[in-house]
Formats: C-alpha cells, sequence, structure tokens
C-alpha cells in the first residue's frame, strides 16, 4: 500500500479525538456502527505505540462506545487490533476496531474472538 488512508483524515470524518488520536467510522462495517481509532503518528501496529498512545487509544475507544451507544443501542461490542499479515491485518497503520454487536447478528456468538480461528470458537 503506496499511501496510507489513516495518515491524513479529513477531519469531516473524524468523530472524535484527543491529542494522540483520532476515530472515525469504519468505511467497511462489521455491524453499523463500527468505529475505528486511530493513532496519528503512522506505527505499524498496538505493539509499535508509545504508553501514551496505549492510553489514548483505550480513552478514545470509551468516548467511541459513548457515541455508539447513543446512535445505535448495540447489545454488545468485539473491541481489538488486527496484528501482522497472519493477524488479518491489510492496513498497517495501527488501528483498533469498535465493533458493536447485536442479538442474531451471527446464529452463535459464543467465544467471540475466538471465532477467528473457527475450530477452536467453542470451549
Amino acid at each position: 500500500m503506496d499511501v496510507c488512508p489513516f495518515c491524513h483524515p479529513i477531519n469531516e470524518d473524524v468523530i472524535a479525538r484527543n491529542n494522540l488520536c483520532f476515530a472515525l467510522w469504519d468505511n467497511f462495517p462489521v455491524n453499523k456502527g463500527h468505529a475505528l481509532v486511530i493513532p496519528f503518528r503512522h506505527t505499524p501496529d498496538f505493539f509499535s505505540l508509545t504508553p501514551e498512545e496505549r492510553a489514548a487509544v483505550c480513552d478514545l475507544v470509551v468516548v467511541c462506545r459513548g457515541l455508539i451507544e447513543e446512535n445505535f443501542s448495540p447489545d454488545g461490542y468485539n473491541v481489538g487490533f488486527n496484528v501482522g499479515e497472519a493477524g488479518g491485518q491489510t492496513v498497517f497503520h495501527c488501528h483498533c476496531h469498535v465493533i458493536p454487536r447485536y442479538a442474531g447478528d451471527v446464529p452463535v456468538p459464543r467465544g467471540g474472538v475466538r471465532g477467528v480461528v473457527p475450530r477452536r470458537r467453542g470451549y
């Protein structure tokens, strides 16, 4: 990817921000209200964030939850990072997914993020 889609956010698309990161509605949402929290600094993944950036991302995740609650009234959430190609990462600028979940959006939600390896979902 030659041009990073997260390095120059369009102000009108930003739904929340703090001094180290910003949030957008995902352009390819898993569910209605899917948001992304992204550090301003171009860094590849969660493990390359500074302690201050990690705290700022977590703070903005909570802000996003409030926006999602106000606008979409979900029943649950998945929150997390894809790290590395094997972890499903496709944009190599760190970003945290805040994915609202709704009763009935999948037949059996048990296991949540464990479903990335289907045979490990049930336990």
